[in-house]
């Protein structure tokens, strides 16, 4: 498997629109304003590169948030060469993919940001420096972000659109854990009535996500990783 298994790239009849970050071979995560409100709406079937079917379970404005489940023919589970870290403040780290010929890269400056804060949710997000002003901060949402120093990838979260109004040029930008990803599905779709849960939810609950369960491994003595677990 390609040492960048957690990466994805969706397409809608041929036509790239997104990118996104694989939490387990059947689940992906992609950005909800990537895709946009028409395909949220009428939930199209998308495909990866090669073809695999990609069913759209759930969306969520308000943390720019999708989860997808791949239509896959072979083996279920984590994935083989990835982990999945809790970003601490000042750790730096780059984006899988890029819109320039340069990488983006940058620091983490508050690891617990609020991201949106209503009446009913409200989502935390990394709050990230970028080494560079981003002339289109939304570009680049898709895309996961990585440990710098690590190999195989330990990822940090996925790169969501600014918080701005239109968005502004900036040297900001903003992610969310796979962690805060996993809450998130279970405090929209299930978590007031259990009966009541949405089709994202079950699916998380019959794979062994109804609550985050994550398995621990050890990359490096002072630093904890973890990789999203289809059981406990």
């Amino acid at each position: 498997m390609a040492q960048d298994d957690h990466l994805i790239e969706l397409y809608l009849a041929g036509k790239r629109i997104a990118s996104g970050l694989r939490i387990a071979r059947p689940f992906a995560l992609t950005t909800a304003h990537a895709l946009g409100p028409d395909v949220l709406t009428t939930k199209p079937l998308l495909h990866l590169r090669d073809g695999t079917p990609a069913q759209i379970l759930w969306g969520n404005t308000p943390s720019d948030l999708a989860l997808l489940r791949l239509e896959l023919n072979g083996t279920t589970g984590p994935l083989a060469t990835t982990t999945y870290g809790e970003a601490q403040q000042g750790q730096a780290w780059r984006a899988t993919v890029s819109v320039d010929p340069k990488p983006l890269t940058g620091s983490v400056v508050e690891p617990d940001a609020v991201y949106h804060d209503g009446p009913h949710l409200t989502v935390k997000a990394l709050r990230l420096r970028c080494e560079r002003v981003l002339r289109d901060p939304a570009a680049y949402a898709g895309s996961p972000i990585e440990e710098t120093r690590q190999d195989p990838p330990v990822v940090l979260g996925l790169l969501v659109k600014p918080r701005d109004t239109p968005p502004r040029e900036s040297d900001e930008a903003f992610a969310i854990s796979v962690a805060e990803a996993l809450r998130l599905f279970d405090d929209v779709t299930g978590g007031r009535k259990a009966e009541k849960r949405t089709r994202a939810n079950q699916v998380l609950h019959d794979r062994g996500y109804g609550s985050v369960r994550p398995r621990w491994t050890r990359t490096d003595p002072n630093r904890r990783t973890r990789r999203p677990s289809e059981g406990n």
